[in-house]
This record gives structure tokens, sequence and C-alpha cells, in this order.
């Protein structure tokens, strides 16, 4: 009789646990923030905003990069590959050019906080397809700490980092072979 009641209480316990987890729910739903920062001052000049439904969060950032080198004109684009969304598309030209990528929300649109978080360095995803070509030109090293501190106390920042969220760094470039620093800036993706 104890082995039967034993048994019993060990099936009721086994589907309550099972209910349980049936009851959890899991967000589906994803953020991604494009911040744009000058490449010369590393001043934040605003960003854009995408809200992707019913895709499950992934370990590292679903996007693909296309860089198709300019001869004379070329392109680089991020795509979100969960949805094939393209995130970012910029022109490069051989011998300089400049594209100023129109933002959504302007630098003062954006919510401060008083938090000052780090990050591991080594944790971010870089993309820096024009780095080879622009260390030629003796840029060879880059000031992520500046970048990152750019944009450290903003509430969408902060929001990301307390939800696990992935962040990346891309360095964009309009014009290659006469490197414009002045025309570059940085892109911190931030996803949750």
């Amino acid at each position: 009789m104890k082995k039967i009641a034993f048994i019993f209480l060990s099936i009721l316990l086994v589907s309550c646990s099972d209910d349980a987890d049936d009851n959890v729910i899991q967000n589906t739903n994803r953020e991604l923030t494009i911040l744009k920062v000058d490449f010369l001052t590393n001043t934040f000049e605003g960003g854009n905003s995408f809200t992707f439904n019913d895709v499950a969060m992934s370990s590292s950032l679903p996007l693909e990069e296309t860089y198709v080198p300019p001869s004379d004109f070329g392109n680089y684009t991020l795509k979100y590959t969960p949805t094939n969304e393209v995130i970012f598309n910029g022109p490069l030209s051989w011998l300089g050019g400049s594209y100023d990528l129109p933002l959504e929300y302007t630098a003062d649109e954006f919510e401060i906080t008083s938090l000052n978080p780090t990050i591991n360095f080594n944790d971010i995803e870089y993309f820096l397809p024009t780095a080879d070509i622009i260390a030629e030109e003796g840029y060879t090293s880059f000031d992520y700490t500046s970048v990152w501190d750019a944009i450290k106390r903003l509430q969408v920042t902060n929001d990301c980092l307390n939800n696990n969220g992935k962040i990346g760094f891309v360095l964009y470039t309009p014009g290659l072979g006469l490197f414009q620093p002045e025309n570059a800036y940085w892109l911190v993706i931030l996803y949750q």
C-alpha cells in the first residue's frame, strides 16, 4: 500500500512540475537599437529603433553583413537575419565620400540615467569590414572606450545590459582609398 501511495504521489509531483513549466512564458519580442557616434569626437548623435515580434533570443547578434568593396562605388549593408530586414545600408566610394545616416531620434530625445555601467570589450561583437583598408592609411587602433562612454548613460543602453542583451560595434566610413575620418562614424548596436 505504501508503494502505491508513493507511486501516486510521485506521479502527482511530476505532473505538477510539468504544469509549472508549461506556464512559463518566453518573451519573443526583440528590440534592436542603432546608436550613432561620431568617429572623431565620439559624440553621440542619435539613433534608430526597430521592434521585431515572435523572434527567439539568439546567442549572438543575428546580423548578416554584406560588404561590396568599391572599385568606384560599393556598399555596406547590415541585415537582421530572422526577418531579412535591412537595418543599415550605406554607400561606399573610392577616394572619398560621405553618407549621413538618417536618424529617427536625435541625441536629446534619449533618456539619460545616472548609472555608469562597464562592459567587457571581449564580449562585444565587432563589424569592421573596412578596418584593413583604413589601417593602411594610418588608423590602426580604435578607441572603443570613448565610444562606450558616449552611450553608456543612456537608458536604452542600461535596459539592454539589464536584459542580458547583445552589443555590437560597427565602424562605417563612406569613403575608402582616401579615408576621411570626419565622414566616418560608429554604430553601436543594442539587441535585447
